[in-house]
């Protein structure tokens, strides 16, 4: 593999960690803002959502946007953007303004990572795509492994605020020097075809015009089916924003908390490597079936797990493969159901599913809280779910198949 398929691959990993690792983040915040400010969970909470709602409105757009001027120049002003409005949440003392500035930070957060990741990845693999993918949602879980014991001491001894701060040079950092040094939109410009290419069935040029548009691919059951299901997957796995305030509230410490956040990291790393390279083994089929299985059970382990240290390590192993259907099967999937011909398009509107899912999921969870007093109804709840998603996702790739 040349120099510039190895570059692209370190400025995906960097993108995606910076979103997968800026998301996590937020989790960190639940339980020193609210004790500070006065705010019910819920209601916090409802902050991240509008983060969510407002990338959700703006995929699409976004979709549109990289298919004109190419995905480097968004992941550079993206970054740039998203970064600042980030560390805006430290000068925030009442919900309202915690809610506009989290629409500045919804305008570019999830365009210039999530959407534009796997544009990349799409223009640059035609082969590997599962395990570049897979990479790239590996290096945003180490981020998290060493967010999970950096983030909580900055805030321990500066102050939340002073966490916003780091939080939003983090983004800014991870993603506008990739986007500047390593990154081109497409493997054109620099003189090279996409890796793959040499031993495709077809030419890179009729592999891209091959495929739906997304006038056709909204007409197509296939991807509702394959949207409602991501919508499922994305709520539930929403549960990571509060699994430290979880930790807590069955009688943890705070260390322990962030000790286990990061165990759910670095399940993400492994989680990410292996779902990648099953992908390309066995067939995304297949992956699916047996990632959707033990993605369930962890929703039943954790509760029945309590803090022995042993069962929550496996429960969060099993839990940390709800990201790779955010990060590697929803991409792969929309790829492998309608083609590349308007992939950048339709992967806008697809991913709006994703990060849907986590605005309703996150306040969801926070309610839940408040309701029952605990997480474990909604733990249930959300193993039932996941049952629906997998029967929908199925349908959907057996249908294309």
């Amino acid at each position: 593999m040349g120099a510039p398929y190895k570059r692209t691959i370190t400025a995906v990993c960097l993108i995606m960690s910076a979103m997968v690792a800026g998301t996590a983040s937020f989790a960190f915040f639940m339980d020193p803002v609210t004790s500070d400010l006065g705010f019910s969970r819920g209601s916090f909470s409802l902050y991240f959502s509008i983060v969510t709602i407002t990338g959700t409105l703006s995929l699409p757009v976004y979709g549109r946007v990289i298919s004109r001027f190419g995905s480097r120049i968004v992941a550079i002003v993206g970054g740039l953007w998203t970064g600042v409005a980030m560390a805006l949440f430290s000068l925030c003392g009442s919900l309202p303004a915690f809610y506009f500035v989290a629409v500045l930070v919804g305008l570019a957060f999830f365009g210039c990572s999530y959407c534009a990741a796997p544009v990349i990845v799409d223009a640059w693999f035609l082969e590997k795509n599962g395990a570049v993918m897979g990479a790239a949602a590996a290096c945003g879980g180490m981020f998290g492994v060493i967010l999970g014991f950096v983030f909580p001491a900055i805030i321990a001894a500066f102050g939340w605020r002073m966490g916003y701060v780091a939080m939003g040079a983090m983004v800014l950092l991870l993603t506008v020097p990739a986007g500047v040094f390593l990154l081109k939109s497409s493997p054109a410009e620099v003189g090279v075809k996409p890796y793959g290419s040499s031993i495709a069935s077809k030419e890179p040029q009729e592999i891209e015009t091959c495929g739906a548009t997304r006038a056709q691919a909204y007409r197509d059951s296939r991807f509702w089916a394959l949207f409602v299901a991501l919508v499922i997957f994305a709520s539930t796995i929403a549960v990571t924003q509060h699994l430290a305030a979880y930790f807590v509230s069955i009688g943890t410490s705070s260390q322990f908390a962030g000790a286990m956040i990061s165990v759910i990291s670095a399940g993400i790393v492994i989680t990410s490597i292996l779902v990648g390279g099953m992908i390309d083994k066995i067939g995304l089929l297949k992956s699916v079936i047996v990632c959707s299985v033990l993605y369930l059970l962890s929703f039943f382990a954790l509760p029945v797990a309590g803090a022995n240290v042993i069962l929550v390590c496996v429960a969060l192993f099993f839990m940390a493969i709800g990201n790779s259907y955010n990060s590697i099967i929803a991409p792969v999937a929309t790829s492998e159901i309608f083609g590349g011909k308007d992939y950048s398009a339709i992967w806008g509107t697809v991913s709006m599913a994703c990060v849907m899912g986590q605005a309703i999921g996150a306040p969801l969870w926070g309610v839940s809280f408040d309701v029952t007093g605990g997480y474990q109804a909604g733990m249930y709840i959300s193993g039932a779910l996941n049952l629906m998603g997998m029967v929908l996702i199925v349908f959907a790739l057996r249908k294309s198949h």
